[in-house]
């Protein structure tokens, strides 16, 4: 799934103070830092491969070059296009969720609204963007945290754009879908700043049991009032827990 970053700036930031790179992020980091080594401190082309290059040698496992270098020059070469995206966030103003919660219908409403924010997001990025959205089906229903199949994927688009919330490009082959409902005008709801479960913060603006993970900050079904962590991150927390555990005991069984 496209990984959406909106404050580019502060997520690079974050990242080279860590020690690591997660594999799955591996080119979102690289086309980041080099557009920041561009833009934020006047690095060009060659200076860019060699901060790329030594970042990559040190942080990421099996690191080879050669098997890199075309990547890396090929992000090298693209910084000056692409500024740093520093957005705080997105509002959602009250008209617009009063027309998503006039659908009354739970998995249109996390659609639509996945497409809202994805429609203002892209606005943020390109004043000229007039509302369109241009990601997949299958990225949109993940961000919306949907899960079904192609045919009703196809039906529940066809359903937004009857009630005249989505136009379709007019390219057969362009899927790019155009948001109608925005409300600019209208006073501002609901801050969104996150957009890794756009329908999770939907269901947590209208009540439902969800909490933000203690350690990765996303959002999480609330299953007890001891939850604290997403899935992922209780697992990392068991295990470390476990290794100190067994690390004690074992320290322990040496001294006596």
């Amino acid at each position: 799934m496209k990984i959406i970053i909106l404050n580019e700036k502060e997520y690079i930031t974050e990242m080279l103070g860590t020690d690591k790179i997660e594999s799955n992020k591996v080119y979102v980091f690289l086309s980041i830092y080099a557009r920041y080594l561009y833009h934020e401190k006047g690095f060009r082309k060659t200076k860019i491969i060699a901060y790329l290059n030594n970042y990559m040698k040190t942080n990421y496992p099996d690191y080879n070059a050669i098997n890199w270098i075309s990547t890396i020059e090929k992000y090298a070469k693209r910084a000056e296009k692409y500024p740093l995206c520093k957005c705080r966030g997105i509002w959602i103003t009250r008209n617009e969720i009063t027309t998503i919660e006039n659908l009354h219908d739970k998995v249109l409403e996390r659609l639509a609204f996945t497409l809202l924010c994805l429609a203002k997001f892209n606005n943020f990025k390109n004043p000229q963007n007039n509302n369109w959205v241009n990601y997949s089906n299958g990225e949109v229903y993940k961000m919306a945290c949907i899960n079904t199949t192609a045919y009703l994927k196809d039906l529940k688009y066809s359903q937004l754009h009857e009630l005249q919330l989505i136009n379709f490009a007019k390219k057969i082959n362009n899927l790019n879908i155009q948001i109608l409902f925005l409300d600019e005008k209208s006073k501002n709801e609901l801050f969104v700043n996150d957009f890794r479960r756009l329908g999770y913060e939907w269901k947590l603006y209208h009540g439902e049991n969800y909490i933000r993970c203690a350690s990765c900050n996303i959002l999480t079904k609330q299953r007890s009032n001891r939850t604290k962590y997403c899935i992922d991150c209780a697992r990392k927390s068991a295990a470390k827990a476990k290794y100190l555990w067994d690390k004690k005991n074992r320290q322990n069984k040496s001294e006596n």
